[in-house]
């Protein structure tokens, strides 16, 4: 099938960062040409006149099951939060209806310009697998694992995980992630990391104070240094949060080429007090990118406020108003994601994945000095009109086309109620 979409603005995202205003004309899954007035015959045009294209977003940081506790367990820190409220009801969560809650994460994703996501769930992953592929989106899934130190749960834990990454599909791939260093023995995590091999690696990691001096205390070593010393760090590594790293840790990072998921709504939500140094992190040689966390910490999935929340925590933290330059964190949430899971999309390009977003040009992106700072302080996903994930249209003049969004809605509150009175 080919696609063409007619008269936009586009966001290439290339290594140039130009901005264009023409045509993309789409073949299969792949962009093949990018340029003013194609003329060329197409089995679906898109007038995109007054509209804005650009990549897909992609989300680094996810746990789509847990869609139907947003506003449950409100707050709280994050250890009494885990403990007392979230995995207590997660225990009372069936595959099934991780797979029901998926499907509202999607349509939220979807809605807000949201093509690829990693996610760490804690349910067998096959219901998330299947949402995944009903939506057309596109990402990586792993079954986030844990012993408390009881290594006599690895064998069956490793299975679990082995599983899961038989799963994949060619939109969504598998990955492996154990929880965290504080949660996983060092057993469980080096073989964790030997059951990857190639594939994506998820961990949170220096999330909040007490875990970084709980691990060197335990170790010796602060939370990166001890993953590098068991071999955890390399270029298929994604290490979530990151908000408590000395000067050390972010050069290792650098040094070791390893993601860092920047999740700066969740953490300040949950008040782990670290913010992210993602402009050190990228200045050393780290892949920064971005992600919401989960609707429950966050509570929402909206990569255009994770963006300029991520942006505004670096001039305050630094007391800079230029700490970070604007075209950085669209580079974190299109091209550096891309990186993080794995896939040749994160910009308009020939050859890449056809991955893109049309945008409206509402009240809220008027007037327009600078288009990249509109995208980042000013859009929403009130702008998103069109997405196209793999060469198909996904959502149509608001429109989701691959699944039922008033179903998806009326059944994931069903289920919330539900699974708090089991």
């Amino acid at each position: 099938m080919s696609l063409l979409i007619k008269n936009a603005t586009i966001v290439t995202q290339n290594d140039q960062r130009e901005l264009i205003d023409g045509d993309i004309l789409i073949e299969g899954n792949k962009i093949i040409q990018i340029a003013k007035n194609i003329d060329a015959k197409a089995d679906i045009v898109i007038d995109a006149t007054g509209k804005i294209a650009i990549p897909g977003l992609v989300n680094t940081h996810t746990h789509i099951a847990m869609t139907v506790f947003r506003g449950y367990g409100e707050d709280l820190p994050l250890h009494e939060w885990l403990e007392k409220k979230i995995w207590p009801i997660e225990a009372k969560q069936t595959p099934e209806d991780a797979g029901i809650a998926a499907q509202l994460a999607f349509c939220e994703m979807i809605r807000s310009g949201t093509t690829s996501f990693a996610e760490m769930c804690i349910h067998d992953a096959k219901s998330l697998f299947e949402s995944a592929e009903k939506a057309g989106i596109r990402g990586i899934i792993a079954q986030g694992i844990l012993d408390l130190g009881d290594t006599s749960k690895i064998p069956e834990l490793l299975n679990k995980a082995k599983t899961a990454s038989e799963y994949q599909t060619e939109l969504v791939h598998a990955s492996i992630a154990p929880h965290a260093p504080y949660t996983c023995s060092e057993e469980l995590l080096i073989k964790t990391k030997e059951l990857a091999k190639n594939l994506k690696y998820q961990i949170h990691v220096s999330e909040t104070r007490k875990e970084v001096f709980d691990i060197l205390k335990k170790t010796g070593k602060y939370p990166y240094e001890y993953l590098d010393s068991i071999g955890l760090m390399d270029a298929n590594s994604i290490f979530v949060h990151g908000g408590w790293l000395t000067k050390k840790e972010i050069l290792l990072a650098g040094k070791r080429k390893i993601t860092v998921s920047h999740c700066p709504i969740s953490n300040l939500k949950l008040a782990t007090g670290g913010i992210a140094q993602i402009t050190e992190l990228d200045a050393a040689g780290a892949n920064v990118s971005l992600g919401t966390d989960s609707a429950a910490s966050n509570n929402s999935l909206n990569m255009f406020e994770t963006m300029k929340m991520a942006s505004l925590l670096q001039k305050h933290h630094y007391w800079k108003a230029d700490a970070i330059p604007t075209q950085k964190l669209v580079d974190f949430a299109t091209r550096n994601g891309a990186k993080a899971i794995g896939f040749d999309n994160g910009s308009i390009e020939k050859g890449k994945l056809a991955d893109i977003v049309l945008l409206e040009r509402g009240p809220n992106l008027c007037p327009e000095h600078d288009l990249i700072a509109n995208l980042v302080y000013s859009a929403g996903p009130q702008n998103v009109t069109d997405v196209i994930i793999d060469g198909k249209i996904v959502m149509q003049n608001k429109k989701i086309l691959t699944l039922d969004e008033k179903a998806a809605i009326e059944k994931a509150a069903e289920l919330s109620t539900e699974i708090k009175n089991r």
